[in-house]
């Protein structure tokens, strides 16, 4: 038997409009079944607490969660505004849901994503496993102990696949959606299980090394002391010739969107982009996950030819994973610093994903701030990781 899936998308001006709907457009994608889970993609033009109660009156039988985001993807357009609504019914799928309040009052993150994990185990009443989908505060300065926790409890058997919620670039007004509550600096995820699926990820980023490598000679957890026994930050003030201060005042300008640092992964091959979120007044570089002490490190660069090639690679790594399979629902989530590089052609970026995949294939997606995905060589239940700058495809057949 073949899923249901109905997306609704609006950007009314009317807020509770939009809301209103968004529910009826997904709704009659459903063709009258009862949904398993809803999940909600909002910008902050349309406060949760006014449009959660009108979703959930269209979805009371159905589970739900969401997130805020920079801006939502559909087919054939991207929008900075607007609600999106994503639910989904087949009569064998199995969800669980659970959520961890308040993550920054955790000593240790990666205790509150092993209880994450677990909580969403007791709320899962089957073995058949396949997807677990994260939303989390892209504002935590270390979402790599987050995943951590989750990886402690979850192993590498399927994939786990995360986003941080992100606002308009203002790193303020995130939030989260679980069941009726509007959550702030919390995580809430889905563990999905159907039998006889298929899921499939697909992840890329297009930014590539320049200048020589260089190595970490210090760091902790997710902040770099020093590079090459300089401080850290004097790799971007030898780049760009500007001062540390300069380059402190451009929190999402040149460092973040154009050059994050790239990790070279000897397990992979390839790089792992950490942005940096900020400079400390001793030169050091915060980022947003680890960086081990010993890491090859280079200045990365992309532009928009390189973004829509890693766009289509991951389209296509999606579309094999498959095996053959037709899929049934395609959700795309894409990093922030990518709608930042393209502007107000971001839609152009996508140009190779609607070649590869039939366009009547039910598609949703939106901008984060931190992916979890597999690593780029076509294996879905691989080992997961933290990346920043990337595209990730999931597709289910």
């Amino acid at each position: 038997m073949s899923f249901q899936i109905g997306i609704g998308f609006n950007k009314d001006p009317n807020i509770e409009l939009a809301a209103r709907k968004a529910a009826i457009e997904a709704r009659r994608g459903l063709i009258g079944k009862r949904p398993s889970i809803t999940i909600v993609f909002s910008t902050i033009h349309y406060p949760p607490e006014i449009t959660l109660p009108i979703i959930r009156q269209s979805f009371t039988e159905s589970k739900i969660i969401g997130c805020s985001t920079a801006g939502i993807i559909l087919p054939h357009s991207i929008s900075t505004r607007g609600l999106g609504v994503l639910t989904i019914h087949h009569p064998e799928l199995t969800v669980g849901i659970g959520q961890i309040a308040s993550i920054d009052s955790y000593q240790d993150i990666s205790k509150a994503g092993a209880l994450l994990a677990q909580q969403t185990l007791q709320d899962f009443p089957s073995q058949s496993r396949d997807l677990f989908l994260c939303f989390t505060p892209g504002v935590i300065e270390n979402l790599s102990l987050l995943l951590m926790g989750l990886r402690s409890v979850f192993g590498n058997v399927f994939p786990v696949v995360g986003a941080g919620s992100c606002d308009d670039f203002h790193f303020r007004k995130t939030f989260q959606i679980f069941q009726d509550e509007v959550l702030l600096n919390s995580a809430v995820g889905l563990l999905l299980g159907c039998p006889g699926i298929s899921v499939s990820i697909g992840s890329a980023h297009g930014w590539r090394p320049i200048g020589k490598p260089r190595i970490v000679t210090k760091s902790i957890g997710n902040v770099i002391y020093t590079i090459d026994k300089k401080p850290a930050a004097s790799l971007y003030e030898e780049f760009f010739a500007q001062k540390m201060d300069d380059l402190r005042n451009d929190p999402i300008g040149k460092m973040t969107i154009l050059y994050p640092l790239g990790l070279l992964s000897y397990e992979t091959g390839e790089y792992l982009l950490r942005n940096p979120i900020d400079i400390l007044y001793d030169g050091s570089i915060l980022c947003q996950g680890d960086v081990a002490q010993g890491s090859e490190v280079h200045i990365m660069i992309g532009n928009k030819e390189s973004c829509k090639s890693a766009f289509e690679f991951a389209a296509n790594e999606a579309l094999t994973g498959l095996r053959g399979k037709q899929p049934q629902l395609l959700l795309v989530i894409e990093s922030m610093s990518r709608l930042k590089l393209f502007g107000h052609s971001a839609h152009q970026e996508h140009e190779g994903f609607n070649k590869i995949f039939n366009s009547e294939i039910p598609t949703i997606g939106f901008y984060s701030n931190g992916e979890f995905c597999p690593s780029e060589n076509g294996d879905a239940s691989k080992r997961t990781h933290l990346q920043n700058g990337s595209v990730v495809i999931c597709a289910i057949g």
